[in-house]
């Protein structure tokens, strides 16, 4: 799945900076899901206020998730 991100330096660099992402899904399926971010881009927003990522998700299961 591919996504995007928009935010500032800050909020982009902790985006990055986490190998495994927690989404929060609705209320009927799946409570939360872990992905982990790969082919990741990081671009300026054209008004020069945000930043975008895109990347693309694959989701972690349980037993490929080491403590």
């Amino acid at each position: 799945m591919r996504v995007c991100f928009y935010g500032t330096d800050e909020e982009i660099t902790r985006i990055c900076r986490r190998p495994v992402l927690a989404m929060v899904g609705p209320r009927h399926a799946q409570p939360v899901v872990a992905f982990e971010l790969f082919n990741v881009s990081v671009t300026t927003d054209p008004y020069g206020s945000l930043f975008r990522l895109a990347a693309d998700l694959t989701e972690v299961h349980r037993e490929e998730v080491t403590e």
